[in-house]
């Protein structure tokens, strides 16, 4: 024996007596005032640290930072149920949950770098406003996409005379 009271196990008994119960848990993302456009135009996301106090949800190029809530009473959550009626709408019920986890979005910098070396937001011509952000000397990142964008370069006056 190792330890007085302690009894050294050689093996143990067969898997049959333990079970495997897997367990639901449904947690609500709540992403407060994000674009209206952003959530619906991404296929996929990244959602890292579900389990630690600060989790960390990306769309697309959007960074949200979260943390958990517990809530007062519980949420009930549907789904569209499938119906033979063209017209008809109907929902069934998929849980129930008292988890919340409220994301607000951030702006991720490198370690060491000011305010000063990441560019302000930069509107685009043509009415299109996208919120850019500089990660360096020349990269730009749509905010929207996540993709990196060329700089806009200023139209020149010879092209606006014609349009006046």
């Amino acid at each position: 024996s190792l330890c007085p009271g302690y009894v050294e196990v050689d093996s143990f008994g067969p898997d049959d007596e333990y079970e495997d119960e897997e367990e639901i848990a449904y947690v609500t993302l709540d992403l407060g005032n994000v674009e209206p456009t952003l959530v619906p135009s991404v296929s996929s996301y990244r959602l890292i640290g579900l389990d630690t106090p600060t989790p960390y949800l990306q769309l697309a190029g959007t960074i949200f930072k979260g943390h958990h809530t517990s809530l007062l009473g519980s949420e009930l959550l549907f789904t569209d149920a499938q119906h033979d009626v063209v017209h008809k709408r109907s929902i069934s019920h998929v849980g129930t949950t008292d988890q919340r986890i409220s994301f607000k979005e951030v702006r991720l910098q490198p370690k060491g770098a000011s305010d000063e070396d990441l560019a302000a937001p930069t509107p685009m011509s043509k009415g299109k406003e996208k919120e850019l952000r500089s990660l360096g000397s020349e990269q730009l990142v749509d905010r929207m996409t996540g993709k990196f964008v060329p700089e806009a370069t200023p139209r020149s006056r010879a092209r606006d005379k014609g349009k006046k």
